[in-house]
């Protein structure tokens, strides 16, 4: 559950380790180990490109960067879009 709440809350390790009942460090240990069996899951990039080859699409982007959005677009009074 730690790993899950910090996926989905961002919360502070220290708290979350607090709330599961175990020390900052262990909560750190979880984390980590807990990101390793899910990465360890993941598809490499060879397998993701390969399906997209094979379902047909034509445009893949490929980016390291996670931004988080609670909208798909939005535009202030300006005419600037908002996420900028």
């Amino acid at each position: 559950m730690l790993v899950l709440r910090w996926f989905r809350e961002r919360g502070c390790v220290h708290c979350l380790a607090r709330d599961a009942g175990t020390s900052q460090a262990t909560g750190y240990r979880y984390l980590h180990e807990g990101i390793d069996v899910l990465a360890d899951q993941a598809p490499d990039l060879h397998e993701v490109l390969d399906r997209c080859r094979r379902i047909g699409m034509t445009h893949v982007i490929l980016d390291g960067t996670l931004t988080e959005s609670d909208r798909v677009a939005d535009v202030r009074d300006n005419g600037n879009d908002n996420d900028w």
